[in-house]
């Protein structure tokens, strides 16, 4: 068995996607490509207001005064056909794309249709309509013993259509069917012959006696039992879907309504293939010409489309365009689930998407560069550090725990250091009381200085020394001179 997905107007449908609502108004799709541009689709309003293939926008307006204009696409077209090809993937792996908005797929070694009658393979070809209609697409499914019979039931249907008795079908075709030249069909129609059964009725000899070969492509195409291999196809891991506004938006609600169905879309389209969404490419084009891109990390590969949404949703809060928004894209870097053994003891982020929304909260409230993990830079400077995203997955290992003799002294470091009044005496500046608001009186013993110093080829150059000194109530400190000023840099706990 054989079943063929066809798409009707397949050009309009993939320009009109993410707008569906545009299918019950009047709208004329114009090829820009041809010279004049002209229509070469029309939604059923259009054709009703006199709208038809073949004329120029300015006459398609005339006829109908509210009709709306879109541009045929073919980065459009590309994305319904990935689309629909990795959605059919999910159900048979035989595929072959027969050509724009058809599809082919061989039945065979599906072990939910072995044996199975027309109330199966109808449930079967409902259920991978209904996923396409999910696209925002209008799918025509037929199913037949052969590749021509099931396009055939497909082009012949408005749903799904399963062929039983495939001589009787096949007889009352209409003779356009089998897409004759328009020269062959005139003279088909001046012979009176109207269907497939009337034209097999002639004989095949016969018949390509006086018309030519052509005939017999004809007849090729009404066997009943004609079956051609398969030039099998596999779903490219392309993922991405877009949308140009017909006016520029200036608020986020359009924007969101676009990116929920793209965030549904996508995820159904990663479904059969058993892949997660590693990353996302938010790109906005905007009234200026200028274009904004931004790469989502998903803290935990996934492909439930709320999570998704949630990250773009809190980027979009804290975006500012300069000026109204054009057109919207979404992509998708895919990538396999992760598989993780953790330890019986091991403890992990419970919701790492919740953790990394609340990340990108922060940022929008404090700046981006002050929410991260705190990484040290090169070099001896206290406190010399930058903040950097958080990666758990990267994290160093805590080790084997340290001798007692190598473990660090427990110093409480005092952030900000409080400065201090320091008496010294000696030429190397010892220590001798200090005066501060964490401690007072005489030091008892100072042992000191370590100097350190660094960036001393650049204009901003440093020099510091430390003290450790004993005061007179016992409490042992760290002073810290910098730039002739004197801190207390810490305690010993």
């Amino acid at each position: 068995m054989y079943a063929v997905v066809h798409l009707p107007e397949f050009a309009l449908q993939a320009a009109l996607r993410g707008a569906p609502e545009l299918r019950r108004e009047a709208v004329a799709l114009v090829d820009p490509d041809r010279s004049p541009p002209r229509v070469c689709a029309v939604t059923p309003p259009a054709r009703e207001h006199g709208v038809a293939e073949g004329l120029t926008p300015t006459e398609a307006m005339a006829r109908c005064e509210g009709v709306r204009i879109r541009h045929r696409s073919a980065a459009r077209e590309s994305e319904a056909s990935d689309a629909v090809l990795q959605c059919a993937f999910g159900f048979s792996p035989h595929i072959e794309a027969s050509g724009p908005g058809l599809l082919t797929l061989d039945l065979r070694g599906l072990s939910e249709l072995s044996g199975s009658g027309t109330d199966v393979l109808n449930a079967w070809a409902g259920r991978l309509r209904t996923v396409l209609e999910a696209l925002d697409l209008d799918a025509r499914i037929g199913v037949g013993s052969t590749p021509d019979i099931a396009r055939h039931a497909a082009r012949a249907t408005a749903a799904v259509r399963v062929v039983e008795g495939t001589e009787a079908f096949v007889a009352g075709l209409p003779v356009s069917a089998l897409e004759p030249s328009t020269h062959v069909a005139e003279i088909l129609g001046r012979w009176g012959v109207r269907t497939v059964g009337e034209l097999r009725a002639l004989g095949q000899a016969e018949v390509t006696e006086r018309l030519g070969l052509e005939a017999l492509g004809l007849f090729a195409a009404a066997s009943a039992t004609a079956v051609r291999p398969l030039r099998l196809a596999r779903p490219v891991e392309r993922f991405e879907e877009g949308f140009e506004f017909g006016e520029p938006v200036e608020t986020l609600e359009p924007v969101l309504f676009l990116l929920r169905r793209f965030t549904d879309s996508l995820c159904l389209r990663l479904d059969p293939s058993g892949l997660v969404a590693r990353a996302v490419t938010l790109r906005l084009r905007l009234e200026s010409g200028q274009s904004h891109e931004r790469l989502l990390r998903v803290p935990e590969p996934t492909r439930r489309p709320e999570i998704l949404l949630r990250m773009l949703h809190t980027h979009l809060e804290t975006l500012r365009t300069d000026t109204a928004v054009c057109a919207v894209a979404l992509s998708v870097d895919p990538g396999r689930p992760p598989q993780r053994q953790f330890g019986l003891f091991e403890s992990v982020l419970r919701d790492p998407h919740q953790f990394q929304e609340t990340l990108a909260r922060l940022s929008a409230l404090l700046g981006a560069e002050r929410v991260g993990s705190p990484a040290r830079l090169p070099g001896h400077r206290r406190d010399s550090f930058r903040l950097v995203p958080p990666d758990f997955e990267e994290a160093p290992s805590s080790g084997p725990p340290r001798p007692e003799l190598l473990r660090p002294v427990p110093w409480r470091r005092l952030r900000p250091e409080p400065e201090a009044a320091v008496e010294v005496k000696g030429p190397d500046d010892v220590p001798m009381s200090v005066r501060c608001a964490v401690v007072n009186g005489r030091l008892r013993v100072s042992v000191g200085p370590w100097k350190s110093s660094g960036n001393w080829w650049e204009p901003g150059a440093w020099s510091r020394e430390d003290w450790d000194a004993q005061a007179s109530s016992g409490a042992v400190v760290r002073l810290t001179r910098e730039a002739g000023r004197w801190h207390v840099a810490g305690l010993l706990d």
